[in-house]
């Protein structure tokens, strides 16, 4: 398991996604922890977001701020290098 920051993300960057928010605690069953970019809190537990295909926002339940996963920042950094 990977501790993961969140990439912090503005409500006008949200483009149509859909936001989850995490509450006070969501608990998957296999993969990594991942912290609010803008607050730090643990949002979510032992989950692979890389396995999600909806373009999700993930809202803190403390913060209440808007996140990305790390693994989108990726894909759009490779696609970028691929054009």
């Amino acid at each position: 398991m990977i501790e993961r920051m969140m990439i912090p993300i503005q409500e006008y960057q949200i483009e149509g996604r859909t936001v989850f928010n995490t509450g006070v605690s969501t608990v998957g069953k296999g993969g990594d922890d991942y912290f609010c970019g803008h607050c730090g809190r643990k949002m979510i537990h032992n989950m692979n977001l890389a396995r999600i295909e909806a373009p999700v926002v993930y809202q803190c339940g403390g913060c209440q701020c808007y996140n990305l996963p790390p693994e989108v920042e990726a894909e759009a950094g490779t696609a970028a290098s691929e054009t």
